[in-house]
């Protein structure tokens, strides 16, 4: 009451400095309130922005190096079975061995090898038929019927891809072999395999994936951000400090156990409160995640 009294009793122009002097005050902080909502929102979809075309990126690496290790795997596969071709086939030639000996010699070392899990090798000549195969009613059997084998016969060397269902099976899945060609015998040797089973076949401590591993590590977000590799079962594949690490039961600042959210979402954002290595005090984190089925 006093103070409106006060306010009551000043002169018109007090009054008037006064009313003016309150509304700008009022006009200035809104608008400070405004530009602060601006910038903020701006600041975050720029971090957004950037964390996600990161990630994009970061998974197309892996997608890249996956695939670059997989149709490395199956060549080295298919020009190991070239050379003992071309071994065999020099026997014959000097007369150690006959020529159908040697064939079949080389028949039988290429239907030994398995790959992956229900891979195999199998050759066929310029027409599409098949010479060496582990199902042997296929055995002379002419498939150029199929998109594949044809281009395989055009071809004859390099890598390819193709939807392929085995017999027992009701769903067409990917595939991918390599093949190489052995000319005396009119010889396409083709290595193939289901993809879901070569990356399941691929060690995850070759080359391939320590230089990934390492390209990966070397990335920096921000300051003090970085990149990191979880499976499903929360093992850390990839981290600067806590790689081989189960962190499925981590709990943030608050209680929360965010990397099972992150598992069973398994693409999407994430916040949470962390203390980083080094750190005394929690700050609030932000993680775009996405996911590779593959691995």
């Amino acid at each position: 009451m006093d103070l409106f009294r006060s306010f009551r009793n000043l002169r018109i122009q007090h009054k008037l400095l006064a009313g003016y002097s309150a509304v700008f005050i009022l006009c200035i902080v809104m608008g400070s309130l405004v530009v602060y909502s601006v910038v903020r929102q701006t600041l975050e979809t720029n971090i957004e922005s950037e964390l996600k075309n990161t990630t994009t990126t970061i998974l197309n690496m892996v997608r890249t190096s996956a695939a670059t290790s997989i149709k490395n795997h199956l060549r080295a596969v298919a020009e190991k079975n070239l050379d003992i071709a071309t071994y065999f086939h020099g026997q014959a030639l000097a007369g150690r061995m006959t020529e159908d000996e040697a064939r079949l010699r080389v028949a039988e070392i290429i239907l030994s090898q398995p790959i992956g899990t229900t891979g195999y090798i199998y050759c066929l000549d310029s027409a599409g038929v098949i010479d060496v195969h582990p199902k042997q009613e296929l055995i002379g059997a002419n498939l150029s019927e199929y998109a594949f084998i044809r281009e395989q016969t055009v071809r004859k060397e390099g890598y390819l891809e193709y939807d392929w269902m085995n017999p027992g099976e009701t769903l067409a899945r990917p595939k991918a072999l390599y093949m190489t060609y052995f000319e005396p015998w009119d010889w396409i040797i083709a290595v193939g395999s289901y993809l879901d089973e070569t990356y399941e076949d691929l060690s995850f401590e070759n080359r391939a994936f320590l230089e990934l591993k390492e390209q990966i590590k070397a990335k920096k977000v921000g300051n003090t951000g970085y990149i990191y590799a979880v499976d499903i079962s929360g093992n850390l594949k990839i981290h600067p400090f806590q790689e081989g690490d189960n962190i499925y039961n981590e709990q943030d600042d608050e209680g929360r156990y965010f990397i099972r959210e992150m598992c069973k979402k398994r693409t999407g954002w994430i916040r949470y409160p962390w203390i980083n290595e080094g750190e005394t005090a929690p700050r609030m984190k932000i993680a775009r995640y996405d996911y590779f089925e593959p691995w």
